[in-house]
């Protein structure tokens, strides 16, 4: 019976801490869009997540400049429009 008690607890205690531990950790986001030389942003836009804030703007520019060459060469972007970061 002393044996019992002290074990109990201690798994009381581990079923609490499990959800801390499962839980996900915080992620930083990053938005960049597509901006003309007049400086009005146009309808192509690019969002990361990352646990870093540097990695999110990476993926984020880089989504940008793929969905902007993609609207080049299907002739709905002019020339001259640039992946500029928002927010």
């Amino acid at each position: 019976m002393k044996i019992i008690a002290p074990l109990a607890a201690a798994a009381a205690l581990g079923v609490m801490l499990i959800p801390g531990v499962i839980a996900p950790a915080q992620a930083a986001g990053c938005y960049y869009v597509a901006v003309n030389l007049e400086g009005r942003v146009l309808d192509v836009r690019g969002v990361g997540h990352a646990a870093k804030h540097e990695h999110a703007c990476n993926r984020a520019r880089r989504e940008c400049n793929r969905r902007l060459e993609r609207a080049y060469r299907n002739g709905r972007m002019p020339r001259g429009v640039v992946c500029r970061r928002s927010g």
